[in-house]
């Protein structure tokens, strides 16, 4: 992005600048280095590494290091219109959320923000680089004790598992393997893609994962009202760890990717009916067709109310 390359620009050659009449063995007189002015430069990249977005009225400040990072600060309004509205539509003054796949956080603070701080959202983000960022922005926007980050798996069981961060891993727009905030399409417990595809990881975290019904049933978290799930390919497994908490009328609403190909009969949504949920199908916008013809295209948000 442009953006990105411009930023990168300056903070080369203000690198640069200090490398060549701070940092060599022989400087002119007056231009010696002190800790006032590595101080300054820190500031002057942090500042240049923050992205203030304006998100349905809302300003969230989103900290972007990487091209990942900028390109979802850069689409934050757009990218995922159907989930902003399900916040919009569904969510109350006190409400809990669980935000399964935070990754950054995005959707964890626009539900903070919408609800002036009067909710409480519990994110959860295995990897490791995300749930730093996910920290950050939590900081950044004053939304520490509202948004509680974890970083944790959120499984079919409770266990202690590899976490397989996979090299391709958002759209083509990482341009190195290495560890990047930002990141999805990785995988707990067994390295295949949402496809159900193998890949070779190029690195793995140890990573504790739990049921939903776990977390408030044995760890005392406060019960979810509304929940989101978006893990990869990961979905039918978190659903599986959470019949008491589906069987619960006080979860009113849950949004989670799940195959557009099946419909009604994917095994999701048939559970959730079954638990006497109804599908919302009507948005003023969907992602949807925005991913018509990519190969995630059978990937989509659905939305659940009771």
């Amino acid at each position: 992005m442009l953006m990105t390359w411009v930023k990168r620009f300056v903070v080369r050659w203000f690198g640069n600048y200090l490398r060549k009449h701070y940092f060599s063995t022989a400087h002119p007189k007056g231009t010696e280095f002190s800790l006032s002015h590595l101080e300054e430069f820190r500031r002057i990249v942090e500042d240049m590494r923050l992205v203030r977005c304006d998100v349905k009225g809302h300003s969230i400040v989103i900290h972007a290091e990487s091209d990942i990072e900028q390109f979802r600060a850069m689409t934050y309004a757009t990218k995922e219109p159907e989930t902003l509205e399900w916040i919009e539509r569904y969510f109350r003054p006190g409400d809990v959320m669980y935000d399964v796949g935070a990754n950054i956080g995005l959707y964890s603070l626009f539900a903070a923000k919408h609800l002036t701080g009067k909710c409480k959202v519990y994110s959860f983000e295995p990897e490791a680089m995300n749930h730093a960022m996910l920290n950050r922005n939590i900081v950044q926007n004053g939304l520490s004790s509202v948004v509680i980050p974890c970083c944790m798996a959120i499984a079919d069981r409770v266990s202690f598992a590899p976490f397989y961060l996979n090299p391709d891993n958002f759209e083509n727009a990482v341009d190195t393997q290495g560890l990047s905030a930002g990141s999805a399409l990785h995988a707990f417990g067994v390295a295949e893609d949402y496809r159900g595809h193998e890949f070779t990881p190029f690195h793995v975290q140890g990573t504790v994962g739990a049921t939903l019904d776990y977390l408030w049933q044995e760890w005392g978290l406060d019960f979810p009202n509304h929940i989101k799930v978006d893990v990869d390919g990961l979905e039918e497994k978190v659903i599986a760890g959470a019949s008491h908490t589906l069987a619960d009328s006080r979860v009113r609403s849950v949004l989670v990717e799940i195959s557009g190909k099946d419909g009604d009969a994917d095994p999701i949504a048939q559970i959730l009916v079954q638990e006497g949920f109804q599908k919302v199908t009507e948005f003023v916008a969907h992602s949807s067709d925005q991913l018509r013809g990519t190969k995630y295209e059978g990937s989509v948000n659905n939305l659940f109310v009771r």
